[in-house]
């Protein structure tokens, strides 16, 4: 494998400092950084300035679908030569037809070098709808998921004691799903998207959501010795509505026994500190596997159009069928059903038609194609032009930022939907979880005794 002395210049998109799409690129960043001879500046996506400013080798990005400022960017770096690898942030979409995975890609081709699927079950699939595109579509394995085999989680002492909760040994957490989305506009018309334009279906979903509430409300009430931490949804609120949502956890953040958390703690440390955890339907089930904990889900009405996780977890339809299971995992550290022969099958079955790969290496398999990608680059006329648009958007941040005060810029109309940009555009959390991070990929590198020489050798394995 042949490297350069010079270092390539990484421009990394994201659309916020922490989270979701963080998380999928902090293990691209670190092992190109440690092997591949690149430096990384990093931006929100708002800030489409940079590739002037930067004057990357290569662009990344989470995906390149997810929003228009994330195809904006994809257009741009193709229009102007510069290669831009991005990941699939929603890698586990059905292909039945019923997905559209050109997302906010308007024109409908992919622009970015490859199209990283996370498993052959949706590589194969995008290979028979855009056969123009089958030798860009590879198979990575999910990304984001990586971290479940090699990071080291918050501790539940920890937890407590930081929201001075130590009376408590027993902590059930919840993962809240999208009903928030009910409260406003925006919301309203993405759910609609997912009942397929069926309006009956907005009254549906308001009765789960209150149906839903008054099973975890029972439960908080005849528990009273568990700690229960239920977790907003990351995308059920919208940029310009900085208004709490009323969704099903909402109501019961008065009671003693509950802490209701929205973006302050990573999903993955809140899955650590939870004995058990539940949900109304959520991927973070599968999250809560690879941690080892078993899942359950609320389902006042289980008949409904979702994904087959649910086959692999424990479905309860009432107050006193969670209950029961409580009391049962309480009481003998498992859920029976949980551990039927079946549902682990169905569960082995699902991580491996979700995220392709279990073993930690997904990033790694993605960084063979980012090595490519940067490779093209050293043969591409690599063109920089400015827009002054741009270049208007990332002044008015830095003009704007030093006065920035929430409550005021919240009344605000034309301010109050980028909050998130003045919180966010100097990428202070990023940093910090590339610094929390590091140390434990570089000790996974070194148990696989992963160097340059047989960079890429342990996924061919």
């Amino acid at each position: 494998m042949k490297f350069m002395n010079r270092k390539f210049k990484v421009l990394c998109f994201t659309d916020d400092a922490a989270g979701r799409d963080v998380e999928m690129v902090l293990p691209i960043k670190i092992f190109a950084e440690k092997f591949l001879s690149c430096e990384f500046s990093h931006a929100l996506n708002i800030d489409i300035h940079q590739i002037y400013k930067v004057k990357p080798d290569l662009i990344l990005q989470a995906n390149t679908v997810g929003s228009n400022l994330y195809f904006e960017i994809s257009k741009i770096a193709h229009e102007q030569n510069i290669p831009i690898f991005a990941l699939i942030s929603e890698g586990n979409f059905r292909t039945d037809g019923s997905f559209d995975f050109w997302g906010f890609n308007r024109d409908k081709k992919f622009y970015q070098e490859y199209v990283c699927c996370w498993s052959e079950r949706t590589a194969e699939f995008l290979k028979k709808e855009v056969p123009e595109a089958k030798e860009k579509i590879v198979v990575t394995g999910g990304v984001g998921f990586d971290r479940y085999s090699i990071y080291k989680f918050m501790q539940k002492e920890y937890f407590l004691s930081k929201y001075n909760k130590n009376e408590y040994k027993k902590i059930v957490g919840y993962a809240g799903w999208a009903f928030g989305k009910l409260d406003h506009k925006r919301g309203k018309e993405e759910l609609l998207i997912w009942a397929k334009g069926d309006e009956a279906k907005l009254l549906w979903i308001e009765e789960q959501r209150k149906k839903v509430r008054d099973i975890l409300k029972e439960a908080i009430e005849n528990n009273p010795d568990i700690l229960f931490i239920l977790k907003q949804h990351p995308q059920e609120n919208a940029p310009e509505r900085p208004d709490p949502v009323k969704n099903e956890m909402s109501e019961l953040t008065h009671f003693k026994n509950v802490i209701y958390l929205c973006n302050e703690e990573s999903i993955h440390d809140i899955i650590s500190v939870s004995d058990l955890w539940a949900s109304f339907e959520s991927t973070t089930a599968l999250e809560a596997w690879l941690m080892n904990k078993q899942t359950i889900f609320i389902n006042p009405e289980p008949d409904f159009n979702r994904d087959e996780l649910y086959k692999g977890t424990v479905l309860v339809h009432s107050s006193s069928e969670l209950q029961n299971k409580i009391n049962q995992f309480y009481s003998n550290g498992r859920i029976n059903e949980f551990f039927q022969a079946e549902k682990e099958s169905i569960r082995k079955r699902l991580i491996k038609d979700i995220i392709g790969y279990g073993d930690g290496l997904n990033h790694v398999r993605a960084c063979y194609f980012l090595n490519q990608s940067l490779e093209k680059s050293k043969t591409q006329n690599l063109v920089y032009k400015f827009h002054f648009w741009h270049w208007l958007v990332y002044v008015l941040i830095r003009i704007a930022a030093p006065f920035y005060y929430r409550k005021i810029f919240s009344k605000i109309f034309k301010l109050k939907k980028h909050l998130w940009v003045f919180e966010n555009y100097k990428m202070e959390k990023l940093n910090q979880l590339f610094t929390h991070y590091s140390s434990f990929l570089t000790q996974f590198y070194n148990a696989l005794n992963i160097d340059r020489e047989g960079l890429f050798n342990c996924i061919n394995k």
